[in-house]
This record gives structure tokens, sequence and C-alpha cells, in this order.
């Protein structure tokens, strides 16, 4: 079943590839502010994201991992796929995985609905995910709670730890790794501030991937001219 939902995840992002001058306008409209919003990032927060981008343009993918896998990295894995897209980036991908399996929290798809993407549940009954996709016509993402990849190839990779104070990932500590810390959106659940907390979320996490992937794309084009 792992093995199966892994295939599907890296055809879909092939797939994909086509779609890259078809996303839906409400999700353009959100790309294009997430873009201006990138300019708010802070400086620390800008040399982390920097420091990501001088490894991620020589490698595959960036994987992002914490001790659960149902809100911070599903978000991560979301939009740093589709800026990867949106820049062009078609060879680079993102994945995401935790300690634990749990599920999909639902807040997760609906602030990715809000932002303007296709958001489906996977019709597998034994999988609490999701199929998301830039437009309606192809899907490029899947998300779902994971706590392996297979055998994908970790120096192939940059691994990104976004636990935040007092939380530990098992699995970054097994491997060289890059922190980016952001706090859970749990302690607001089941409060009148949730909605605000995971709207702010998305678009904090949104518009910092938009800057990675560009920085990505600059790394690259860089080291191309160089190369000559």
């Amino acid at each position: 079943m792992r093995k199966l939902i892994l295939a599907l995840l890296l055809l879909t992002l092939k797939v994909g590839y086509s779609q890259q001058n078809h996303f839906n306008d409400d999700l353009k409209k959100f790309c294009l502010q997430s873009i201006k919003d990138s300019s708010t990032i802070t400086t620390k927060r800008k040399a982390i994201l920097d420091n990501i981008a001088d490894e991620l343009y020589k490698k595959k993918y960036v994987l992002f991992t914490c001790q659960t896998n149902s809100r911070r990295t599903l978000l991560l894995q979301a939009w740093a796929q589709t800026s990867f897209i949106y820049y062009g980036l078609y060879h680079t991908f993102a994945f995401s995985i935790g300690d634990t399996v749990t599920q999909v929290h639902p807040d997760v798809a609906n602030v990715l609905k809000e932002s303007g993407f296709t958001c489906n549940k996977l019709t597998d009954e034994n999988s609490n995910g999701y199929i998301i996709s830039i437009s309606e016509e192809l899907p490029i993402n899947i998300l779902l709670s994971k706590d392996h990849l297979g055998t994908i190839d970790t120096a192939k990779g940059v691994v990104v730890s976004i636990c935040y104070e007092g939380e530990h990932s098992h699995i970054a500590a097994t491997v060289k790794h890059i922190n980016l810390p952001y706090q859970s959106p749990v302690a607001f659940e089941n409060t009148p501030e949730e909605k605000k907390k995971y709207t702010e979320l998305n678009k904090q996490i949104a518009a910092e991937m938009f800057y990675l992937a560009q920085k990505t794309k600059e790394l690259i084009i860089r080291n191309v001219k160089s190369s000559k």
C-alpha cells in the first residue's frame, strides 16, 4: 500500500508538469499575493530559507518532518511543490513525513481550498488523505499522514525539521537536517481562534515556500551560467 501511494505521488507530480501554466484564477491570485508577502519574512527566517536553497538547488527534493505528519508538514509539502511548479522547477520535489502516522487534519484541507486548490478526499477507505490540484483537470499532490517514504535516498534531498519549542523529530535526529520551526496550531483547535491561526499559518508557509523556490531557481540559473 505504501509503495503504491509513493508511486502514485511521483506519477501525479510528473504529470503535473504540463499544468505549470494552468493555475486556476483563485490560486494564481493567492500565489501572487504570497510572492508579495515574502518581502515581510524576517531576516532570520530568510537566512534559514537561503541555507535550504543552497542545498536544494544541488539536490532532488526537500523533505519536511516533525513528530506527526498531519498539519504543518503537509501544508509545507503542498506549498513547496506548488511553488516549484510555479517557478518551473519541474525536477524538484517536496515530501513530508512524521515519526507517527495520524491523519490529515480537516483544517489543512479547508485552508488549501480557500487558497484556490481543488481538494478531494482519497477514495481508499483505509486512507484519510486528500488529492489537491492547481486546476480541475489534474491532481499534483497527495496529502497523506505517513511515517516513511519507502526507498527514497535522503542523500539526494534536504531534510528540514519544522519542530517548534518542546518538539522533537526522531527522523531528523538520525540524518543531517536544517531547522525551520513553525508553531503548531494545535493549541488553538476547538477555540474561537482556530480558523484564524490556520489561515495565518497557511499564509506564512505559502510566502516562505515561494521565497525558497525563487532563491533555488536563482541558484540553479547562476550555476548553469558559471559552468558555461
